[in-house]
């Protein structure tokens, strides 16, 4: 292995949209930070130019808030520093998790785009404390013409590839994409970087060599990343500048370079040896955060399916003739789009980004901090939904104002670019005009897409339609991102339904069996293939509730019966993960309701149930007449009790010999096969969908609403190297408290 010549130094402020400062102060503060910057780099030009001070932006988020106040002498000082090489911009919007789609990075990237015209250099892009990416982000990346691509990957509740690592990461097109994996973001203050004596530092260049060798390191220099020496959004710290000056004054080896990203890629370009090429997804391990809050991450899975269709819906108005019927206009959308989209993104993107609460949040939850974190961040996905609803309305109405027909039909929109059948419930204002014209045409439009998954039911025999009192429209065909206008007298009202409490219901395709007592479905009897669906040597039923914690309520600290971290710093990758944790795991005590509707649409059952560590929640399952799929729904209020813990809904099949495909972002994913390695094994952020298959047959679960899952069997913390499915069960993991401080 060659010995190690060069140290690439790049210096940023890690940003983390919160955790060690209100979001509102944590803007205003990166803010200052580039003005300081500048500064330095203005001031600290003299000397060898390897040790000139240089700055890089971590994300381009704060970048664009810098941008709305700067005044136009500073932004020419900000373009000079770029074009000196002295200051660079990567790409990224922010530090995100992968609960970004493909769509959803593509227009995460598209400030990178105005970046660039005002004669910025942008060819780079980094990651740091998060521990993974969808696989999809790598051909997303290639596509805005990025060159290059790092990570900085904090281990605490995580994991690491093999690092330091400088590879090819091939995209699912095949295209491949040169990727660093370096050590995390604070290691070159933690190396005795920036120290008033270069001591501590040269003590760790044999054991930086030695873990190169290990690693088998191809090139003869490498990059460290270095925030603060006070850590996370932190200014600048122009003793790294001074610390490089001192250190290659001195003759010793190493040499540091103050460099930005484009400074280590360009030596890259130059090296001779070709680089290796690891394909698959790069799984976090963080993500699980998201789910600590579900409610707000189920809208937030629905406001990025507004907003896409939105945009697609504006997309097609933009095509059409430009004068719809006589005695209407087309303006709302008009309006919105310029006003509110770029928003409505913004605060989309910014839910997906890694930070999940104060660096408070766990030890005091009820601090003044945690708090306000909290809610702005809860703020993020609720201004997400209210734009999202305002967009889609107005290109919907705005669109209605082409079609034929009157206040007495409905509108009813397919989204999707295949024709589909779509029923569900009616929102009542879609049936009762208002006066003007606008609310006229708006009332006649339903977007079958945007449907809630299933009705409330409640009491004995009445349905209580949510937001709709008891409207549905009848199953109606719809061809591929098309419309039709369906005749409100055809909407029918299911307010009552015929009730009964048997244990067993069929319908055509399917019969299933509940139990009754404790809940749950214990037989899925497909009749067209005639096979059972549940495995009923799982030891759960099909929906089954589990509520999870640490068994150990005596310990002062039962997270770290989960992951203790050693922070003492090293060369090598250490992780805290406790793969023999003691885990608690229950189901229902009891059914206390036990309910058949049966109305036009399909079949519906309710169980109401017990536990005695969560109380009351209501399960529910949907069989249509007109369909072969089935619906299920859960809900139930999670305590606060701050002991680690977590909730699933469990599906056990009866599929011998499958395997699991999983959409990471639009990519279908074999786990095991299609993943880097080093990545988590033990979880999966799944959007859309998993499906299992043993080539004859399989069965598909849909997620719309929550993306955690796990596989098989319960794997939380067991820091799996390899993936093994034990058998084809799939856990809905729903909620859980067992965080880290991020996401």
């Amino acid at each position: 292995m060659p010995e190690l010549e060069t140290i690439y130094l790049v210096h940023h402020s890690h940003t983390d949209v919160g955790f060690t400062a209100d979001q509102p102060i944590l803007w205003e503060l990166q803010a200052r930070f580039i003005d300081d910057a500048l500064n330095t780099i203005e001031r600290m030009q003299d000397g060898p130019s390897e040790t000139h001070f240089r700055w890089t932006c971590e994300t381009t988020a704060p970048v664009l808030k810098w941008l709305e106040t700067a005044s136009e002498h500073n932004i020419k000082r900000f373009v000079a520093a770029d074009r000196s090489g002295h200051l660079e911009v990567a790409a990224m919007f922010a530090n995100v998790t992968p609960l970004y789609s493909r769509a959803q990075y593509a227009e995460s990237l598209r400030p990178v785009a105005r970046l660039r015209e005002l004669g910025l250099d942008i060819r780079h892009a980094m990651q740091c404390d998060v521990n993974g990416q969808n696989w999809p982000l790598a051909d997303v990346l290639l596509d805005a013409g990025i060159e290059g691509f790092s990570m900085a990957i904090n281990t605490h509740f995580g994991g690491a590839p093999p690092r330091p690592a400088v590879f090819d990461w091939q995209a699912p097109s095949g295209r491949t994409l040169p990727t660093f994996n370096g050590w995390a973001y604070p290691r070159a203050r933690e190396f005795g970087i920036g120290e008033t004596s270069g001591d501590a530092f040269a003590g760790w260049i044999p054991r930086l060599q030695a873990h190169l060798d290990s690693v088998k390191y191809p090139l003869p220099f490498v990059m460290i990343q270095g925030d603060h020496l006070y850590g996370d959004n932190a200014s600048v710290y122009p003793a790294y500048a001074a610390f490089a000056r001192a250190w290659n004054a001195c003759g010793q080896g190493p040499k540091i370079v103050m460099a930005t990203p484009r400074m280590f890629w360009a030596a890259v370009r130059e090296h001779s040896q070709p680089l290796e090429v690891w394909r698959g997804d790069w799984t976090d391990y963080w993500n699980f955060g998201c789910i600590s809050t579900a409610r707000e991450t189920a809208i937030d899975r629905a406001n990025r399916v507004r907003l896409t269709d939105a945009d697609a819906i504006h997309a097609a108005l933009q095509g059409l003739p430009t004068a719809p019927q006589p005695g209407l206009r087309t303006q709302w959308s008009e309006r919105s789009f310029p006003l509110y989209r770029e928003e409505a993104w913004r605060n989309l993107n910014l839910w997906g980004e890694h930070t999940w609460g104060a660096d408070s949040a766990v030890g005091m939850p009820g601090a003044g901090d945690s708090l306000s974190q909290k809610n702005h961040k809860l703020g993020l996905a609720y201004t997400a939904r209210s734009l999202g609803l305002l967009l889609g309305r107005d290109a919907l109405a705005d669109f209605s104002q082409f079609v034929a027909g009157g206040p007495d039909e409905l509108l009813v929109f397919n989204p999707l670019p295949w024709a589909r059948i779509i029923s569900g419930p009616v929102p009542i204002n879609t049936l009762t005009p208002r006066g003007d014209a606008a609310d006229t045409t708006a009332s006649r439009h339903f977007q079958g897409h945007y449907a809630p998954p299933t009705s409330i039911w409640k009491g004995q025999g009445q349905m209580q339609q949510s937001g709709n009192l008891g409207w549905e429209l009848p199953p109606t065909q719809v061809p591929a991102f098309g419309y039709a206008s369906v005749p409100k007298s055809s909407v029918l009202n299911v307010k009552t339904a015929a009730v009964s409490q048997e244990a067993e219901v069929e319908t055509e395709r399917y019969r299933l069996r509940f139990d009754t007592e404790r809940g749950g479905v214990v037989s899925l009897y497909d009749r067209q293939l005639e096979r059972e669906w549940v495995d009923a040597e799982a030891g759960y039923p099909l929906h089954g509730f589990v509520h999870e914690e640490v068994a150990d309520r005596a310990h002062d600290w039962p997270r770290n019966l989960l992951n203790k971290m050693d922070w003492t710093p090293t060369a090598h990758d250490v992780s805290g993960w406790q793969p023999d944790w003691e885990a608690k795991r229950s189901g229902p005590s009891r059914v206390t309701s036990h309910q058949v509707y049966r109305t036009p649409l399909g079949v519906a059952v309710e169980q109401l149930l017990e536990h005695p560590a969560v109380g009351k929640l209501a399960q529910r399952i949907f069989l249509p007449f007109h369909a072969d799929w089935i619906e299920c729904e859960a809900e139930w209020e999670m305590n606060q009790d701050s002991h680690p813990q977590a909730t699933y809904l469990l599906f056990p099949f009866n599929l011998p010999g499958a395997e699991v495909h999983l959409n990471m972002a639009g990519q279908p994913v074999v786990p095991g096969r299609d993943q880097l390695p080093g990545v988590c094994r033990d979880y999966f952020t799944v959007q859309g969908w998993a499906d299992f298959n043993n080539g004859e047959c399989g069965v598909t679960v849909a997620l719309p609403e929550n993306p955690m899952v796990q596989l098989g069997d319960f794997h939380f913390g067991q820091a799996q190297s390899e993936f093994v499915l034990e058998r084809p069960t799939f856990l809905g993991w729903i909620t859980n408290n067992g965080r880290r401080l991020e996401s």
